[in-house]
């Protein structure tokens, strides 16, 4: 038997005791009865702030004169009692990703769109409880995660310090706006919910290294690269290597990544120079 638990909370910033706060906790046998009554009171409390204010919700959010947790966790009480996995909080993703949770967390906003999914394992193990989290975007959950990109396609970064509460890979320190898709999202077999970050390359600041850099983003911190780009310039070539239509072998790959072979823009206009040192016809 799964059960929603609501827990909504509206503070108010701008009162005599400094911070108002308002909260409303109850279990509900179905998801969207929890969501209609949770946003019920979001909204009568958030309207209720803001319009002694004289500023719209969204405006007193801005100015952060209000704020609000809108969360409705499910949970699976007699699976979640018998899970006694132990998992550690360094494995693998993927180790994670097969088993069903025994809790999902679903973070909304106040109009009642869920903005994101925290997927929680608590198995019974005491020293283990609450140390392995998974957060996932709405849009992770759908058959089409994972085929927005190509490998290959030239894509810009939009939101670089965007994290979505995992790994430390979402600290981008890279200095450009191109990157080219190496990787897509990976799936296993037998995994119930897809990881949904692309590995992104990036020939990295001349002036502090020549090498290939990849770091890896999510899906909603991308988009395809609509600009032009010089025919044969760094980027292109690296464009068409990861695309294979530049055929080069290990070893010249190694030395491309590692900078003893350079893409820098300056060595672009030597004659024949792409050719020679990755030695293709």
């Amino acid at each position: 038997m799964k059960t929603y638990l609501l827990i909504v909370k509206v503070y108010d910033y701008e009162t005599e005791t400094d911070i108002d706060e308002d909260e409303y906790t109850e279990i509900f046998s179905n998801f969207e009865k929890a969501k209609e009554y949770g946003l019920n009171f979001i909204n009568q409390k958030l309207n209720l702030y803001c319009k002694d204010k004289n500023k719209s919700i969204n405006q007193c959010i801005k100015d952060k004169l209000v704020d609000y947790d809108f969360k409705i966790i499910e949970e699976d009480i007699e699976y979640a009692e018998k899970f006694d996995k132990t998992l550690e909080i360094f494995e693998e993703i993927e180790e994670l990703l097969i088993y069903e949770p025994t809790h999902k967390e679903y973070i909304l906003n106040h109009l009642g769109k869920i903005t994101n999914i925290c997927i929680r394992y608590l198995p019974n193990q005491k020293e283990s409880l609450g140390q392995n989290t998974l957060y996932l975007k709405p849009n992770d959950l759908l058959e089409s995660a994972g085929t927005k990109f190509k490998i290959g396609d030239l894509v810009k970064i939009i939101e670089p310090n965007k994290k979505l509460k995992d790994l430390s890979y979402y600290d981008y320190h890279g200095n450009n706006n191109i990157c080219v898709v190496r990787y897509l999202p990976r799936r296993i077999e037998g995994q119930k919910y897809l990881r949904n970050t692309y590995a992104l390359s990036e020939i990295d600041d001349e002036n502090y290294a020549h090498g290939i850099y990849t770091w890896e983003f999510h899906e909603e911190q991308i988009a395809l690269y609509d600009g032009p780009i010089e025919d044969n310039s760094p980027i292109d070539i690296l464009r068409k290597i990861l695309k294979k239509e530049i055929k080069i072998n290990t070893e010249t790959w190694n030395q491309l990544k590692y900078g003893q072979i350079s893409l820098r823009e300056q060595d672009k206009n030597q004659s024949n120079y792409y050719k020679k040192v990755l030695k293709y016809e």
